[in-house]
């Protein structure tokens, strides 16, 4: 079984490993993992062998106040988003600037569907 499901009209853009450093609440250490972009939201499905101890989230675009990036510890692999209503995640992935954009065109809605 699949660890999300997609919504109705929702595609898979792309799907990459990488970390997440931060999610609102709790987490605030590198939990390495899955991310799947869609043409509407950020899935993260962090690996671990019990399903339910997993770090899971989603992050739709619309939802996202602003997207920038940052180092981790030496690395620019860091992304940092702020929402909307205050929360923010860090994630690091390789070709960050990549993401970025597409995360960034998605929120302005510049984007068609399926096309990057």
């Amino acid at each position: 079984m699949k660890a999300f499901e997609l919504l109705i009209g929702e595609e898979i853009i792309k799907e990459t490993g990488g970390d997440c450093w931060e999610t609102p609440g709790s987490l605030k250490k590198q939990v390495p993992g899955k991310y799947i972009f869609t043409n509407r939201r950020i899935i993260f499905v962090g690996n671990g062998v019990i399903e339910k101890l997993r770090v899971k989230f989603e992050i739709p675009y619309s939802e996202i106040q602003s997207v920038t990036p940052y180092r981790v510890v030496f690395f620019s692999t860091g992304i940092f988003i702020q929402m909307k209503n205050g929360d923010s995640y860090r994630l690091s992935l390789r070709k960050r600037e990549l993401y970025i954009s597409m995360i960034r065109n998605y929120m302005e809605g510049t984007v068609q569907d399926g096309i990057i």
